[in-house]
């Protein structure tokens, strides 16, 4: 009687895992009806077991910060990130990070293939991965870089630095941690996030900035 048992999860488990569908979805073909704050950038449409959802990345550009203190010309930039489920225009989660108060070079933006989605553990659940850096800086130095995850509601997150080569084989920055949502994750979510951090570490030092 073993056998058909462990069959019969096995087979859950493969359905569950064949679940999730994911497709790009170009900035224009984005639905109006889904307001959001600055310019889209990335955007996927993804389908698990527990629905359809769409998730745009988003960049405002640096902008006029009527808050800044340093001088009358400093700058912000922000950058979202929003899920919508198929049957409403209300984000089921919502990411805003940003730079303020900036009167040298200004970036916030998402890496390149920054948007992506996967069902590690599994359990026909996905977890949405954004990977983004933000910096204000006048000189050559690593930029804050985080990597934010969301499996349903709950929400993990990465931060560190890019790292810059300074010659000799020797770096600036490229260290991470991690917050402790982690701990209680599967271990393939800490793998997945090491192996992203290791594939947007680099930085280099002639990148050029949000302008």
């Amino acid at each position: 009687m073993l056998k058909p048992f462990v069959s019969c999860l096995t087979l859950m488990a493969a359905a569950a895992h064949a679940q999730l569908r994911v497709s790009p979805l170009a900035p224009a073909a984005v639905p109006p009806a889904l307001k959001h704050a600055g310019r889209v950038v990335q955007a996927l449409r993804y389908t698990d077991r527990t629905g359809t959802y769409t998730v745009l990345a988003t960049q405002s550009g640096p902008t006029a910060d009527p808050a800044a203190k340093t001088t009358d010309d400093a700058q912000r930039a922000d950058l979202y990130a929003y899920q919508y489920p198929a049957t409403g225009s209300t984000p089921s989660w919502q990411v805003h990070d940003f730079v303020g108060d900036c009167p040298l070079d200004l970036q916030a933006r998402f890496r390149p293939k920054g948007l992506t989605v996967t069902d590690l553990d599994q359990d026909g659940t996905a977890e949405v991965w954004l990977v983004y850096r933000t910096v204000c800086r006048g000189d050559v130095s690593p930029s804050t870089q985080k990597i934010i995850m969301y499996e349903g509601a709950r929400k993990y997150a990465v931060r560190g630095t890019s790292r810059l080569p300074l010659g000799g084989g020797r770096y600036d920055g490229g260290t991470y941690a991690l917050d402790a949502a982690w701990q209680a994750a599967p271990a393939a979510f800490r793998q997945h996030a090491a192996q992203l951090w290791r594939q947007h570490l680099a930085e280099d030092p002639g990148e050029d900035l949000v302008k």
